[in-house]
């Protein structure tokens, strides 16, 4: 088991860490992402798997949690008052109020930056939001927009890990 979770660590890791050879697919493998039409600036990449990995402080931020990161178990916390949401390195069981949710890849720490990626689509539509991917093929890019009616207007947070 311990091999497994190891191999599957490397794994996640070489994904997010490989530099991308074809420049015209740049775009599309790093998507600009938007939450109520206001751009983050915040690094995300495309898995091979199709999953979207952004940092999860600001991710979670932006969706008005609170974040407790807990160093020691590569875990975090982030709650909302009506939603709290458990993610921990390399597991793919993450609890939603309480509720095991199995994963279709897990969240992982990169020792290398000190950064904990997060499954942007499952951390936003924990919270309720709703999610639309879209591509321009005629510039290759990507764009992925997070709506969420419920969030406060508040004043511009882009702050990142």
């Amino acid at each position: 088991m311990k091999l497994f979770k190891c191999l599957s660590s490397l794994a996640i890791a070489a994904t997010l860490l490989l530099p991308i050879s074809n420049i015209a697919s740049a775009s599309r493998d790093f998507p600009e992402i938007y939450v109520n039409h206001e751009k983050l600036d915040i690094y995300a990449a495309v898995a091979t798997i199709g999953v979207t990995y952004v940092p999860f402080r600001p991710i979670f931020e932006k969706l008005q949690m609170t974040v407790n990161w807990d160093n020691a178990k590569k875990s975090v916390t982030a709650t909302n008052g009506t939603t709290t949401i458990v993610l921990t390195n390399n597991s793919y069981i993450a609890y939603v109020n309480d509720k095991e949710v199995k994963l279709l890849n897990p969240p992982s720490y990169n020792p290398q930056d000190g950064i904990f990626y997060v499954n942007l689509r499952f951390v936003a539509e924990s919270t309720g939001a709703t999610v639309n991917w879209s591509k321009d093929d005629q510039t290759d890019s990507a764009t992925i927009n997070i709506t969420d009616p419920n969030l406060s207007k508040l004043p511009s947070d882009t702050t990142s890990q």
